[in-house]
């Protein structure tokens, strides 16, 4: 995992792109499996309450956390350039402006943890059980929002620099901590939705220092080069990023809204909604792998200054992408004829302005 980034100049050709975006299939596929596996084995109390809180408690630092989505893409776009202009030092100090955001942006929801509470909760309609159940998930969970946030950065890094096989790695670690301590704190110990909270706190800033260790060399170079705030910079920053924003705010809106009016018909559907939105982003999620592949490698031509180098032999590489992103059962309504229109899937990528940086 901890292999040299391969070379950005290197031709690109079907395995190249495969080598991208396999190991964000794979890893992505996983990440619902955290929701997955904590609303198993809450389940195993026996009752509907504990399952619709940690979904309702989920679906709110879901939505807090993804307005700053725009830091993996945005991340991912300029450190392609940067990598594709030669630039090893602006990567990195690209990547220490986004971690400095996400850290900042994590302190901040930490202090502001009570209005946003109940601010949510003026949202969600649940029933008085589950909301004390969501609270006290909340309260847990949100210590670990500097990690989750600064994550979209480091992950944004590691896609642009093509190490996507040490995203699969700390997911699978993520995952298995996760996966362990749940057993042990909700089966074993009897905590409950505290359990819960607590064994995904602990994973997922485990593998934020892992992640932290794979960018450690970019982190040194990016230390290097002065002027990491210049106004200008900013300005970029707030122009790449601004966009991206929005388009996160609205996407994540529209699921948060799914688990809130299922909250207002009651525990057993909230908790029926739960489960299913499980078996939705496990889908969704592992098609944005070749997404990703294409952030990364057109940011790179851009920076090169090839721009049409992504684009040689377009049809016939989209059409073999397609054949492998898209569920056997949806290829023949998702790949029609060229220019035909194409169904969005939940996918969050590629993102056009991450590709016009």
């Amino acid at each position: 995992m901890s292999a040299p980034p391969a070379d950005p100049g290197a031709a690109l050709s079907h395995r190249r792109v495969l080598a991208i975006a396999l190991p964000i299939v794979l890893s992505n596929a996983t990440i619902p499996l955290l929701g997955a596996v904590d609303t198993g084995v809450v389940g195993q109390m026996g009752e509907a309450a504990p399952i619709g809180a940690v979904g309702v408690g989920a679906i709110i630092l879901a939505t807090i956390y993804w307005v700053f989505g725009f830091l993996r893409m945005g991340t991912s776009g300029l450190v392609a350039q940067s990598r594709g202009a030669g630039d090893a030092v602006e990567s990195g100090a690209h990547l220490l402006r986004a971690l400095g955001i996400g850290l900042a942006a994590g302190a901040a929801l930490i202090l502001l943890q009570v209005p946003l509470t109940a601010a949510a909760f003026r949202l969600a309609p649940a029933s008085a059980e589950v909301e004390a159940l969501a609270r006290q998930y909340l309260a847990i969970r949100i210590w670990g929002a500097p990690f989750t946030i600064g994550m979209y950065a480091l992950t944004g890094w590691m896609i642009a620099v093509e190490r996507t096989r040490a995203i699969l790695f700390v997911q699978m670690v993520i995952n298995l901590i996760n996966i362990g301590l749940d057993l042990l704190f909700v089966l074993e110990l009897g905590w409950g939705v505290q359990g819960v909270a607590a064994a995904t706190l602990i994973a997922e800033t485990c593998g934020f220092a892992l992640a932290l260790w794979f960018a450690r060399d970019a982190l040194r170079a990016g230390l290097s080069r002065g002027g990491l705030w210049a106004a200008d910079v900013v300005r970029r920053l707030v122009h790449v990023n601004g966009d991206i924003m929005i388009r996160s705010v609205l996407l994540q809106a529209s699921f948060t809204t799914f688990i809130f009016l299922g909250a207002g018909q009651g525990d057993v559907t909230l908790a029926a909604n739960q489960v299913l939105m499980q078996f939705l982003e496990i889908t969704a999620y592992g098609l944005d792998g070749f997404a990703f592949a294409a952030e990364a490698l057109v940011g790179q031509a851009v920076g090169a200054r090839r721009p049409g180098r992504p684009g040689r032999r377009g049809p016939p590489r989209r059409r073999r992408l397609c054949g492998h992103a898209v569920p056997p059962g949806r290829r023949g309504a998702a790949c029609p004829d060229p220019g035909a229109p194409r169904r969005r899937s939940r996918s969050r990528g590629p993102d056009r302005r991450s590709a016009k940086l």
